[in-house]
């Protein structure tokens, strides 16, 4: 099959690159199904001449067909002035070319590649789409034709290879000499030295790939060893990630994919099998619902905190290559910072409440149809200044003062666990819903399980003790201890 593989690759650069029958029914049994079925190789027209294979002489004749009795395949004959009418199979009069889209496709699917992938030069320039390799974003092409005479001019009509900030082209033949570039030469990689059929396609080596694109560079940062096939057109609120103890879940745009935290780029350099700081501060975000307010954190790490996420928003960016704007921001009016994009924790979600609250202090209210807005009230205690008059004279003097305020946060069902993965509410989900339509009042059984589960779901959210409902014998009704509302509050302005 390898070898099979290298002959596509050594036929790239053929004007017309084509394999005969005869060629193909030299392969070993099933390849050229597998090729095609891969998208590197597609049936084109059959021939209408074959070479004799009656006799030694290689003359080539055409092809006439004889109608065959009903019910069997129509038969091919030529005629050899020798031998005279031999009979020719009909497997010798089929032809198959390279499908260059159809290998564009499977070195984007190989690689993951985020985006969409688009044809920049009929018939010799593909672009792949965007990952991040050797600690780089890149934006990814194929390229055939790249030691023909024009070369140099099909390079310079293709715009968004040339506006790529930090390309890598894949040579589907053979690579050219560096002075065919208009401007500094991007990497170039032949096909031939990194891809492979593997069990499920081609197979591109990106070890490989990375070794080629580092050599002779200072070691990089972590970075992921992977990236995420991000759908075209994503945005960060479409991104949801969901962190266990080793691992990372991204989804985005019905797309889905559980790496482990070494092929995230989050391993401690100096100690392997370790993550590193980046991974506890993801979780930190997880476990506080992609809300992480500056006293949360250890006060050892604040120092640098504002350092440690810029980092953090570069590894996010890196494994999730062409999303446009910002992950992480810092939001001056409650001094935390703000994911741009979902996560949870597979540890205890967080809400920050407040020392002292209790379920009298809390409202809960839908957001939109899979969602809540939790708030606590709470007061705040802050220093205020002013001056005291004491013998004629103004003595200035800071003075403790308290003022009514809030702490809200919004989650969807999903990162609370009260919704599966296709955000459908479960039966502590379908409870809450209840609850906030029945606005702090349902009816249902003391031993109903879906009530049970969301007094635990609840209870573990808030850390408030006791109960978060009372159950009243008479009518058999939960009664919330906190303002329940189907429709979210209006914020006051």
């Amino acid at each position: 099959m390898s070898d099979s593989l290298v002959e596509l690759w050594n036929r790239a650069d053929a004007r017309e690159p084509r394999f005969s029958g005869d060629e193909v029914g030299a392969w070993a049994d099933g390849v050229a199904k597998r090729l095609a079925d891969c998208g590197l190789i597609r049936r084109t027209e059959n021939v209408e001449s074959v070479v004799c294979d009656a006799c030694a002489g290689g003359h080539v004749e055409d092809v006439t067909f004889v109608k065959s009795p009903r019910g069997t395949p129509m038969r091919a004959y030529i005629h050899c002035p020798e031998h005279g009418r031999v009979r020719v199979k009909l497997d010798r009069l089929t032809q198959w070319e390279l499908d260059f889209t159809g290998i564009a496709k499977a070195v984007s699917h190989a690689l993951e590649l985020a985006g969409d992938g688009e044809e920049v030069v009929a018939g010799r320039v593909w672009f792949l789409g965007k990952a991040t390799v050797a600690a780089k974003s890149c934006e990814l092409f194929l390229a055939r034709g790249l030691t023909w005479e024009d070369a140099r001019a099909i390079l310079g009509a293709s715009a968004r290879l040339n506006a790529a900030k930090s390309a890598i082209v894949f040579a589907a033949g053979d690579v050219p000499p560096e002075n065919i570039w208009n401007g500094d030469a991007p990497p170039v990689v032949a096909l031939k030295t990194v891809g492979a059929l593997g069990k499920d396609g081609l197979a591109i080596d990106r070890g490989h790939l990375e070794a080629l694109l580092s050599a002779g560079r200072k070691k990089a940062p972590a970075a992921p060893m992977v990236s995420f096939p991000t759908p075209a057109g994503t945005a960060w609120p479409d991104v949801r990630l969901t962190v266990t103890e080793a691992e990372l879940r991204i989804e985005a745009k019905g797309k889905r994919k559980d790496y482990t935290f070494q092929e995230a780029g989050f391993e401690e350099r100096r100690k392997k099998d370790a993550p590193d700081r980046l991974w506890g501060l993801l979780k930190a975000f997880g476990m506080h619902g992609g809300v992480l307010p500056f006293k949360a954190v250890k006060e050892k790490d604040r120092t640098n905190l504002k350092q440690y996420v810029s980092d953090l928003r570069q590894r996010i960016a890196a494994i999730l290559p062409g999303i446009e704007g910002e992950s992480i921001s810092y939001e001056q009016k409650d001094k935390s910072y703000h994911t741009a994009f979902k996560v949870s924790s597979k540890d205890a979600l967080q809400f920050p409440t407040p020392p002292g609250a209790s379920w009298t202090d809390v409202s809960i209210a839908a957001n939109g149809r899979t969602g809540i807005r939790i708030s606590v009230s709470s007061t705040e205690r802050f220093a205020t200044s002013g001056y005291a008059d004491e013998d004629d004279d103004s003595t200035h003097q800071w003075e403790g003062a308290e003022r009514e305020g809030s702490v809200e946060r919004t989650y969807d069902f999903r990162m609370l666990g009260l919704a599966d993965d296709q955000d459908r509410p479960n039966r502590a989900g379908q409870a809450l819903l209840a609850v906030l339509s029945g606005k702090g009042t349902v009816s249902r059984k003391k031993n109903d399980k879906g009530m049970a589960e969301l007094c635990g779901i609840l209870t573990k959210l808030m850390g408030i003790d006791g109960s978060p409902f009372e159950y009243a014998k008479l009518g058999e009704k939960w009664v919330a201890f906190f303002d329940a509302s189907a429709v979210e509050q209006a914020k006051d302005k």
